[in-house]
């Protein structure tokens, strides 16, 4: 699947320099982008930034393309092109995040008292010096024990 570019807007870029001092700061514009486009599609964002011991989830959020019953948990990553971890962001989701992520689904259902299912979405972004994020939508990254 791909997808257009999202163009940051001039007033929310930074210099080059600046954003690669600053990684929590493009990872918050990251989340923005990814809210921004998944609502282009027609997703319902049901929450963000959710916390529990094990970690953040991102997103949380309805696929309109998916079953109703199932809750899509989407973590975003972005990174800087050019920056050695550029070429797949999603790679950053290793077994360790995985892990955590799980635990965090199950804390997150259990508050909720949700019996849904839980799918694991990865956005990653790619941005440019010259402020172009590139999204790439990867729908069931992963599948963890529930």
């Amino acid at each position: 699947m791909s997808f257009e570019p999202l163009v940051i807007p001039s007033e929310q870029r930074n210099e080059p320099e600046g954003w690669r001092t600053n990684s929590r700061e493009l990872g918050i514009r990251g989340e923005e982008l990814a809210v921004k486009r998944l609502r282009d599609w027609g997703w319902r964002i049901l929450g963000r930034n959710w916390q529990s011991g094990y970690g953040e989830i991102d997103i949380i959020a309805f696929d309109p393309t998916a079953d109703a019953s199932v809750v899509s948990l989407v973590e975003v990553k972005t990174r800087l092109a050019g920056t050695a971890d550029e070429q797949m962001p999603e790679l950053a989701v290793d077994e360790r995040r995985r892990e955590r992520y799980s635990n965090a689904a199950r804390i997150f259902l259990q508050a909720n008292d949700w019996a849904r299912a839980v799918r694991f979405d990865v956005i990653a972004i790619t941005v440019t010096d010259d402020g172009v994020a590139h999204l790439h939508l990867v729908k069931g990254a992963f599948e963890v024990d529930q």
